[in-house]
């Protein structure tokens, strides 16, 4: 072959080659353009998205928690990652507020929320929501966390005083309820650090059917409302969070509670916390709240359970590590509750008075005075209105044969409560230490009116709990100890006859004295020493 005909056939070569690739080229062209629109959510993917969305519009928190998993799940699927990309970011911000509303400390949502706006830069218009959430500083009974107040007012001089982004977010709020539900959340929380109280109570008309307002409503406008709650648990029964308030609706969240004169709330907020836990076990508050009821209701073990049940989801909670350290003080492990009771002191700031007081508790109890003494101390410096702080001020001194001190203490305490029967018992030992057998009688007869209305109380209590509809174990359990409380009433009833006798006695009031030491004598731990006194009387 020579030379001029080689090349005209690799010509030829190179021709066909080149046509093949245009063949092939033009070829593949209209495939991968036939690929690329023939991809789209499969029916099961798009099935999957609906349950999610489905999810997220029952407006409650375990709802939200389900959507969440399934956009996740959803959001690692090419072919139907921009069809739940905002849906997921919507939910995920709203769980946040959610989680901060119901006093719960996680931040794994807020994290993923950064991490998904920052993989989708589209998404960066909701990236004040999430900082904002962020920042809320979460609903709770008690001192959950040190409050932030320097980065708190960073974030609301950032975005809430902002003139612009607060007209965007107010537009987006008169338009569609869940930004006007975030609105409305982020304003109530961050109001005392705003110039100015705007009046949000417009939203909650705007929106009457929206179940993120009717949450907003039973919550909050103009108060917790327990008729708009069940409603909430009637429409959709994993509203749990609606357990959660109407729980603190019985307990009565401003107040302490007191097991002996609300007598049935207790179990009634039992109830209603344990159905909250149920469906909510991330919450902290409603496991705060059952360790309390259980305090007041005497049953410690309970009460140790749920403390450290709330320990484990709040560390630091301090309100939790002093329930606990009441427990363990109450069921007579005071060292256990002192090693916790310091680690409060150390923490400082807060709640440092109830701590200073249950460490000389504690220390009493152990006949450990000097320490108490020096905790006590501390205590009235805190809590100088508190009637048991200075009760157990006055005891420690009367066991130190401190008098004056123990008067002064003891006075000190009935100025705050009238009541308080350790002090009237206190004042009624001092003065006959003193030999003053008047004031010592006329405290003692105090101290014994006091434990007779005590007793009439714990009877009721008592007669509530045998008609209530508590098991029939537990019931009996709860009476044992109430009827053991009678006891002891009667018991300190009859001493403080017989003590008030003596002193009315001592200075020829013969007639108080007999009438003391007859009520006495119907005791009969005291029945003995009572006849013994009525001869001397007579």
């Amino acid at each position: 072959m020579d030379v001029k005909t080689q090349y005209r056939e690799q010509r030829h070569l190179g021709m066909i080659f080149a046509t093949l690739g245009l063949i092939s080229l033009c070829c593949c062209v209209p495939q991968a353009k036939m690929q690329k629109t023939s991809v789209g959510p499969t029916p099961d993917l798009e099935k999957k998205a609906a349950a999610a969305d489905a999810f997220f519009r029952k407006g409650c928190y375990v709802g939200f928690k389900k959507a969440i998993a399934i956009y996740e799940e959803l959001y690692a699927q090419p072919a139907i990652k921009i069809r739940i990309l905002v849906p997921y970011i919507k939910t995920l911000v709203l769980m946040s507020v959610r989680e901060k509303e119901l006093g719960i400390l996680d931040d794994k949502y807020i994290q993923r929320t950064r991490e998904v706006i920052k993989e989708n830069p589209s998404l960066q218009s909701f990236a004040p929501y999430v900082e904002l959430a962020d920042t809320m500083y979460p609903k709770t009974k008690g001192i959950m966390r040190d409050i932030d107040v320097m980065g708190t007012v960073k974030v609301v001089n950032e975005y809430l005083k902002n003139p612009k982004l607060k007209a965007d977010m107010k537009l987006k709020a008169l338009s569609d309820d869940y930004y006007a539900y975030l609105y409305v959340s982020l304003y109530m929380n961050y109001a005392n650090y705003l110039d100015q109280k705007e009046d949000l109570s417009g939203f909650t008309k705007l929106y009457p059917n929206s179940i993120l307002f009717k949450y907003k409503n039973a919550t909050t406008y103009p108060r917790q409302d327990p008729r708009l709650l069940e409603a909430l648990v009637e429409a959709e029964p994993e509203f749990y969070e609606a357990y959660y308030h109407l729980g603190e609706l019985a307990v009565g969240a401003e107040k302490p509670l007191d097991a002996e004169k609300d007598f049935l709330k207790p179990f009634e907020a039992e109830k209603n916390f344990l159905k909250a836990y149920e469906g909510i076990p991330e919450s902290p508050q409603a496991t705060i709240y059952l360790g309390a009821i259980y305090m007041a209701t005497e049953e410690y073990d309970k009460s140790l359970d749920y403390y450290e049940k709330t320990i484990s989801l709040a560390p630091v909670y301090r309100d939790a590590l002093l329930g606990k350290s009441a427990c363990l003080s109450y069921m007579g492990k005071y060292h256990e509750a002192i090693e916790i009771l310091n680690k409060l002191v150390a923490m400082g700031s807060y709640l440092m008075g109830e701590s200073h007081y249950w460490l000389a508790w504690n220390y009493h109890e152990l006949h450990d005075n000097e320490n108490a003494q020096l905790h006590i101390e501390e205590s009235k410096g805190r809590l100088p209105t508190d009637s048991e702080v200075f009760s157990l001020a006055g005891t420690i001194a009367l066991e130190n044969n401190d008098l004056e001190k123990a008067e002064k203490e003891f006075m000190e305490s009935l100025r705050f409560n009238g009541r308080n029967i350790n002090a009237i018992l206190g004042l009624g030992q001092v003065y006959a230490q003193k030999q003053k057998w008047l004031e010592s009688a006329l405290f003692y007869s105090s101290a014994a009116k006091v434990a007779l209305q005590r007793e009439s109380e714990v009877a009721e209590y008592i007669n509530q709990i045998e008609k209530s509809a508590l098991a029939k174990e537990r019931k009996a359990r709860v009476v044992a100890k109430k009827e053991q409380q009678v006891k002891n009433l009667e018991a300190t009833k009859a001493a403080s006859y017989y003590n008030a006798s003596a002193g009315y006695s001592k200075v020829g009031q013969k007639e108080q004295a007999l009438e003391m030491a007859l009520k006495a004598a119907i005791h009969p731990q005291f029945k003995e020493m009572a006849e013994k006194l009525i001869k001397q009387i007579k």
